[in-house]
C-alpha cells in the first residue's frame, strides 16, 4: 500500500512538472533593432536591450560579399545609394 502511495506521488510529481513550464519569450522582436538603429558598436560601454547604441547603418561581412565586388569602396555605393567613396 506504501509503496503505490509512493509511485503514485512519484508519477503525480512527474506529469506535474511536465504540465508547468515558463512562458515563451519572442526574442526576434528584441534581436531586431529598429530601422536606424545600430545594436552594436565597437565601444565597450553596455547598452540596454531596448535602446540603440547608435544610429546609422551597419553592413555585414555577408552584405558586402553579396555585392560581387572586391573592395569596400566599390560595395558601400551599392549598399547605400547616397554613400560616396572618393580615391
Amino acid at each position: 500500500m506504501t509503496r503505490s502511495r509512493v509511485l503514485s506521488c512519484a508519477l503525480a510529481l512527474a506529469l506535474g512538472a511536465c504540465a508547468s513550464h515558463p512562458p515563451v519569450q519572442d526574442t526576434t522582436a528584441a534581436a531586431t533593432p529598429p530601422p536606424g538603429c545600430v545594436a552594436q558598436t565597437a565601444t565597450r560601454i553596455p547598452v540596454k536591450s531596448d535602446a540603440c547604441a547608435g544610429f546609422g547603418s551597419a553592413y555585414t561581412k555577408q552584405d558586402i560579399d553579396r555585392t560581387g565586388q572586391t573592395t569596400v569602396g566599390a560595395a558601400l555605393p551599392m549598399l547605400d545609394p547616397s554613400v560616396q567613396v572618393r580615391h
